[in-house]
C-alpha cells in the first residue's frame, strides 16, 4: 500500500503532474454502506483520470462505534476492514495518506473544548472551536443517539465530551490535510454527524468544495451532495431541476412511487405498514377528522433555514392543534404516533403517550391502525414535515402543512403563515384538495435519484460486497452474535442512528 508523505512542508505532485488531488476522501465512519460508498467513488473518479486521495482518521468515533457496535466489540475487526479497502483502493490508482500526527498543543485544545460545561441544547449548538461550528454537530450526532429530540445536555455530558473531543481531533487533522494536500474538492459521509461535520467545516474554512455522500432512492443507489443535505431550499431545487430533466415516463414513474408506497414498498428504506392491518382504523368519534402525523426528525433537527414560520418544533405545534381542538365542537384530533417511535427514547416516547385532551384520539407508535387508511379517513391532513402529507395530497387529501419540508412550495398542502392563517384553515368545514399532480416531483425525485452502484454490490441495506469481497464480514464468532436477539437488537438501533 502506498502511502503519500504528511511530514512537514511536504507536497503531493500527483500522477496527472498537479500539485494537488483532485479528490480527498476523508473518512471517520467504517460501517456499511457509507464506507464502501467512499471507495466506490474514489475508484470511479480514478479510472476517469482524477487524482484521487483516500485516508481514514482513527479516533473515538461514538458515532462509529454506535452505528457499528460489533466492530466496537471486537475492536481490530474495524482496522482490517478499512484496511481490506485501503489495498483495493491502492491497487485501482487511488492514494493512501497516512493519518495526520497532531501536535500536544492541538491535542490540548481538543481536550479543553470538550470540558465545557453545558446545560441546554442551544448551548450545545452554539459551541465553536477555532471559528467551526462543530457544536451543532454534536447536537444532531446526540439527538440521533439519544432518539431524542430534546435530550437533556446535562445527563448526557461524558457522551457529549466524547463527540465534541472527536471533532475537534477531526477537525485538526482535516485541516492539516488540507494545508498540506491543497485538494479541489473533499468528500465526506453526510456531513451532519459530529465527526463528518468537522471535516465540513475544515473545508470551509479553506474555501475547498466539500461534496458529501449518501444513500440514493434504493440501496442499489447512492447520491453525491454539494451543500447540507437536510438544507430544505437546496432540496428543493435539486428536486425541481431533476423533474425538468426527466424524460417522457417522468409523470408514471412519479404516480408508481406513491402506488408503491401505499402497498407496503418501502423503496429506499424499511416499510412501517407491514406491522399494520390493512384497513384497520379508530371509529369515528364527530362529524369532522383532523389527522395529524408525526414524524422523527433526528436529521432535520440541526438544520438550517428550516421554515420555522409558525412553531420553533413539532411539539409546540401537536400542543397548539390540541388546545385547539379542545375548544371546539363535533371535531376530533386523531394523533398518529410515527410508528419509528419505539426505538425511541424513553422521554420521547412518554412526552408523545401522554397527549391527551378534549376531542383527541391518540394512536400509539406500537398500533396496527394502517397509517394510510387512517389518511383517507380523515377530512383534513396535517404534518409538521412528514413525507405522509405529500402522500395524503397525491391521494386527494387537503394537507395542511405546520413545518418546513422538501416539499413546501410544490403546491402540495397549505401552508399557513401566521397562527391566524392556520385557525382560519382549521375553520373551514371543508377544505379543497390541492391538485394530485402537483406532487409527482416529488414521487419522481425519491423514486429515481442516485447513481447505481458500480463497484459495490449491495444484498440490502447494510450488506454487501466491494469487488466481490465482504469487507465487513468477521469471524465466526461475530456472525454468531450477529444473528442472535442481542445481535439484532443492535442492528435495529444502529438502523436508527445511521439511516
Amino acid at each position: 500500500m502506498t502511502l503519500w508523505p504528511n511530514s512537514a512542508g511536504g507536497r503531493l505532485i500527483s500522477s496527472s503532474g498537479r500539485m494537488s488531488p483532485d479528490l480527498l476522501a476523508i473518512d471517520t465512519f467504517s460501517f456499511t454502506p457509507h464506507l464502501e460508498t467512499s471507495g466506490e467513488i474514489c475508484i470511479i473518479e480514478s479510472l476517469a483520470g482524477s487524482s484521487v486521495g483516500f485516508v481514514f482518521i482513527y479516533i473515538d468515533n461514538p458515532d462509529d462505534a454506535t452505528c457499528s457496535p460489533l466492530l466496537a466489540l471486537f475492536g481490530r475487526q474495524k482496522r482490517k476492514k478499512v484496511d481490506k479497502l485501503q489495498r483495493l483502493l491502492s491497487a485501482h490508482g487511488v492514494k493512501q495518506i497516512a493519518q495526520p500526527r497532531l501536535s500536544n498543543s492541538a491535542r490540548r485544545d481538543a481536550a479543553k473544548f470538550a470540558t465545557n460545561r453545558l446545560t441546554t441544547m442551544e448551548d450545545l449548538k452554539n459551541m465553536s472551536y477555532k471559528g467551526a461550528a462543530l457544536g451543532i454537530g454534536a447536537a444532531s450526532s446526540l439527538i440521533s443517539f439519544t432518539g431524542d429530540e430534546e435530550p437533556d445536555v446535562r445527563a448526557h455530558s461524558d457522551l457529549i465530551n466524547r463527540y465534541l473531543r472527536a471533532s475537534a481531533l477531526v477537525f485538526e487533522s482535516a485541516c492539516l490535510l488540507m494545508r498540506q494536500y491543497e485538494p479541489k474538492s473533499v468528500l465526506v459521509f453526510n456531513g451532519r454527524l459530529a465527526c463528518a461535520r468537522a471535516v465540513v467545516e475544515a473545508a470551509q474554512q479553506f474555501q475547498i468544495s466539500c461534496l458529501l455522500h449518501e444513500r440514493g432512492a434504493t440501496f442499489q443507489r447512492y447520491e453525491i451532495f454539494d451543500s447540507e443535505i437536510n438544507h430544505m431550499p437546496y432540496m428543493r431545487q435539486r428536486i425541481r431541476h431533476a423533474w425538468g430533466l426527466a424524460g417522457t415516463d417522468r409523470e408514471a414513474l412519479g404516480r408508481s412511487f406513491f402506488d408503491r408506497r401505499r402497498n407496503g414498498d418501502g423503496i429506499g428504506w424499511t416499510s412501517f405498514i407491514g406491522d399494520q392491518e390493512r384497513g384497520f382504523i379508530p371509529p369515528r368519534g364527530a362529524n369532522r377528522r383532523l389527522v395529524y402525523f408525526s414524524s422523527n426528525n433526528d436529521e432535520y433537527a440541526t438544520a438550517s433555514e428550516m421554515a420555522h414560520t409558525l412553531f420553533k418544533s413539532q411539539r409546540h405545534a401537536v400542543c397548539f392543534l390540541v388546545e385547539w381542538v379542545g375548544q371546539q365542537t363535533n371535531v376530533e384530533l386523531v394523533i398518529r404516533v410515527h410508528p419509528g417511535a419505539q426505538t425511541r427514547s424513553l422521554r420521547e416516547r412518554e412526552w408523545w403517550d401522554s397527549l391527551d385532551g378534549a376531542n383527541v384520539k391518540l394512536i400509539p407508535s406500537a398500533s396496527k391502525t394502517d397509517s394510510y387508511a387512517l389518511a383517507e379517513s380523515a377530512d383534513t391532513v396535517l404534518t409538521y414535515n412528514s413525507s405522509i402529507g405529500v402522500e395524503a395530497s397525491f391521494f386527494g387529501k387537503p394537507v395542511i402543512l405546520l413545518g418546513d419540508t422538501d416539499y413546501r412550495g410544490f403546491g402540495c398542502a397549505y401552508e399557513p403563515e401566521t397562527i391566524e392563517d392556520l385557525e382560519a384553515l382549521l375553520a373551514r368545514t371543508t377544505l379543497p384538495p390541492k391538485p394530485p399532480e402537483n406532487a409527482l416531483p416529488f414521487g419522481h425525485y425519491y423514486l429515481t435519484f442516485g447513481c447505481e452502484y458500480r463497484v459495490y454490490q449491495p444484498f440490502n441495506l447494510f450488506q454487501g460486497s466491494f469487488m466481490g469481497l465482504e469487507l465487513g464480514a468477521g469471524p465466526k464468532l461475530l456472525r454468531r452474535f450477529k444473528a442472535s436477539k442481542a445481535g439484532k437488537a443492535l442492528k435495529m438501533l444502529r438502523s436508527r442512528i445511521i439511516k
